[in-house]
């Protein structure tokens, strides 16, 4: 059995205090409001931006995203094409991470003329928050061959639906001038991330060079980290519409964990 540090049991006593309280910079009519007025600004991604700041993709989907959405959502989406589609849709988002990262401009040579070109300026720290979070890492390994991978596993109580610490094993090379890629496929209540990010920033992780990559989120739990962490960036692919009273996401795609492992309650 994993053993809890005490200062591991603090922090996860902290978060779960903060996620049955109102936001600190909130009341709760105030939440109400800012997630009403999210809804009705669909469609309008200026709006959006103002009102779900850390979010730095565009809001509105390309057909190519909401076709593989719809195929990762469908309920008849087999194991074996779950996986492929969480492969693509991994692709999809490593090019919204791309956007986020610093560049420097690079002279070289084409076979005709010399070319004045673009390539990443420096090196990247990849988290991976397990399990799910271990299926986005693999695609983006692809592309970020040299970066080293950090491991939290935090789960999710299915009675509160509030995090629970479990384990960690950060990278020695986390520093705070080197962008940090989260993996989390699905933004729910925010929670998890809260920890994550927490931790993180104890290892003197910037705030501002912490990137989330999630395939859907809850407007609620962009909201929560929003006015916990401003300077964060998150990536998705879907705005998805609400948390049940389960805090499940809707309409959501159920565990995307169980899904792509083949393992339903």
């Amino acid at each position: 059995m994993l053993k809890i540090s005490y200062k591991s049991f603090l922090l996860t006593l902290s978060i779960l205090m903060s996620t049955t309280l109102p936001f600190s910079g909130y009341s709760l009519d105030r939440q109400e409001e800012i997630l009403s007025e999210i809804e009705s600004s669909r469609g309008n991604p200026s709006r959006l931006k103002e009102l779900l700041p850390i979010v730095h993709c565009c809001f509105d989907q390309t057909q190519y995203e909401k076709i593989l959405m719809t195929q990762l959502r469908d309920v008849k989406t087999s194991t074996k094409e779950f996986r492929e589609l969480s492969r693509k849709i991994g692709e999809v988002l490593i090019g919204k991470v791309v956007e986020c990262l610093p560049t420097q401009e690079i002279e070289i040579n084409t076979p005709v003329a010399p070319f004045t070109g673009l390539q990443l300026q420096g090196s990247v720290e990849l988290v991976s928050v397990m399990r799910s979070g271990d299926i986005l890492l693999d695609t983006f390994l692809e592309h970020f061959p040299d970066a080293h991978v950090s491991k939290f596993l935090i789960q999710r109580d299915e009675e509160t639906a509030l995090p629970q610490f479990i384990y960690m094993k950060a990278s020695p090379t986390l520093t705070a001038d080197k962008p940090v890629i989260i993996t989390e496929p699905m933004v729910a209540t925010g929670g998890t991330l809260e920890m994550v990010i927490t931790l993180l920033k104890e290892k003197g992780v910037k705030e501002n060079n912490i990137i989330i990559a999630c395939v859907c989120a809850a407007p609620e739990g962009l909201l929560y980290l929003s006015e916990r962490f401003p300077d964060v960036q998150v990536v998705m692919t879907a705005l998805d519409e609400k948390l049940n009273h389960k805090k499940y996401i809707v309409p959501g795609l159920g565990d995307f964990g169980d899904r792509f492992f083949g393992t339903p309650h």
